[in-house]
């Protein structure tokens, strides 16, 4: 790109959106960050009230309905509008970090002398908060404002804005007049609508017994499980956390379900009262011996009525609560129905497409980051099972750098054709923008790219994460080895790359 960007959007004030308008700012363009809550800290910000519950199930992203605040109007209290327009974020009471405070930084601060890991939440949006006063960025942020569409047009980013206002009694949205930037970047994070698999029977327990079905969302604690049965969906991160979680704050049993995965936490979770089962094949009819009381008729110490078959045949009974902790839909609904397309197969996407149905891939991005047909708009943050903090920093330095002219993007044939190479070599069933803590991989391979247009140009070169982070995550990527070796084998084939390649890079 040509250096011609000055104005910019910045969708979302979480980590992703906080590190990427530090690093616009710097290299001197002018930045709005649009963030729909009140505050700086994203999906790291805990709130006792959870989000609503998901259509059960949640398969597709679901259309945007900006509207909705005026449809109910005098029937929402304003707080109960304030979380419809700003949804809270996943984080739960007890809940910390999974890296050590070395990996889990930026190159913008160091965290407080002292502070050891793991980090609780309320560390965590500290951090953010203290990054955009030092940096200058919270005079940038537009609070409580949502981005509802995103179009580009003569040439420029058209971004339209609703605004919600509240006092102790009433609340309005507002609209805004659309204002046009030079670029946009889309850092919304990638705790989108929750995912909720379409099992047999689950609609009708939803609807009988809706307060024990619930998706790792709305998890807030594990005082409300303690003595009971509960079924735990999902073999990844958060089905490990909250199954640890319950089996240690005195849940009577916890079954752990899931599909067939290339990567399994459940055995992880080494507890007598913790037992993994095959994945839910129906939710069985409920009967109506549930006795009276709260949920469908029944009191609180009561298991819901009905038998969970499995898929190996084996069935369940005396469940108390049942747990979704099966991951989120990645969605960005303000791009529209052109860049995402909820009814289209992901192998059917074309080279334009951004989300298709299974809102689990991010599509035509180069680096996962810039859109290819259009390199103004990029987005920050859509790569998983990664580090986030150091690898999201560096992207947003990369960013910068291009958009301010200083290091050149490939010509877009040569970006499709690496986008084509690298999903031919996915295997099945996993994702394209999952790096499965290659971090350090994926920052030497963007530090060998800028830096040669930088030093070329007789520009210093990037320096990247600092030698005590380099030698912390390789000790961390090591030793996720055993679990992840087979997916970190796959990503590196995507790359063109091999584990013993890696060796000698970083």
């Amino acid at each position: 790109m040509s250096g011609n960007i000055q104005t910019v959007a910045n969708i979302g004030a979480g980590l992703s959106g906080v590190v990427s308008a530090v690093h616009l700012l710097r290299a001197g363009m002018d930045v709005t960050v649009f963030e729909r809550g009140d505050n700086v800290g994203g999906a790291w910000i805990y709130s006792a009230q959870p989000d609503r519950d998901p259509p059960f199930p949640d398969v597709h992203p679901p259309p945007p309905d900006w509207d909705e605040l005026d449809r109910l109007g005098g029937a929402l209290d304003p707080a109960a509008a304030a979380r419809i327009f700003a949804p809270p974020g996943p984080a739960y009471d007890t809940m910390k970090s999974r890296g050590s405070e070395v990996i889990m930084r930026t190159s913008l601060r160091r965290w407080p002398d002292g502070l050891r890991a793991p980090l609780d939440p309320r560390d965590v949006v500290a951090y953010l908060r203290a990054i955009v006063d030092e940096h200058g960025v919270r005079d940038r942020i537009r609070f409580r404002t949502r981005v509802e569409a995103v179009r580009k047009d003569d040439g420029q980013w058209r971004v339209h804005t609703s605004w919600l206002t509240t006092t102790a009694t009433s609340f309005a949205r507002k609209h805004e007049t659309a204002q046009a930037f030079d670029a946009v970047v889309v850092a919304t994070g990638r705790y989108g609508p929750p995912r909720v698999p379409d099992v047999p029977g689950l609609s009708l327990w939803k609807a009988r017994f809706p307060g024990r079905l619930t998706h790792a969302k709305q998890y807030r604690a594990a005082a409300r499980y303690r003595g009971k049965t509960v079924l735990v969906i999902g073999a990844f991160i958060s089905a490990l956390e909250m199954a640890g979680e319950l089996v240690q704050s005195g849940t009577a049993r916890v079954y752990q379900s899931a599909y067939p995965t290339a990567i399994d936490f459940r055995d992880q979770v080494k507890h007598e009262r913790a037992e993994k089962v095959a994945m839910v094949a129906e939710f069985g009819d409920p009967n109506d011996n549930g006795g009276s009381g709260g949920d469908g008729g029944l009191n609180n110490d009561c298991p819901i009525p009905a038998k969970v078959m499995l898929q190996d045949g084996h069935v369940l009974d005396g469940i108390h609560h049942v747990i979704f902790a099966t991951g989120y839909l990645t969605s960005f609904p303000f791009l529209g129905p052109g860049l995402e397309q909820p009814h289209t197969a992901p192998h059917d996407a074309d080279d334009r497409v951004v989300i298709t149905g299974e809102a689990r891939n991010v599509h035509n991005l180069h680096k996962d980051i810039f859109y290819i047909p259009d390199p103004s708009l990029a987005f920050i943050g859509v790569s998983q099972n990664a580090s986030t903090f150091s690898l999201y920093d560096f992207q947003g330095q990369v960013l910068a750098l291009v958009w301010a002219g200083r290091a050149r993007l490939p010509p877009s044939e040569a970006m499709r054709e690496e986008q084509r190479w690298r999903k031919s070599h996915q295997l099945p069933g996993t994702l394209l923008n999952s790096i499965f803590l290659l971090d350090d991989f994926v920052i030497r391979r963007l530090l060998d790219w800028v830096n040669h247009d930088l030093t070329k140009d007789g520009s210093d070169a990037l320096s990247g994460p600092d030698p005590e982070w380099w030698s912390a995550f390789r000790s961390e990527r090591e030793g996720a080895r055993p679990l992840l070796g087979k997916l970190q084998d796959n990503y590196l084939r995507m790359c063109g790359m091999s584990w013993e390649g890696l060796q000698s890079i970083v």
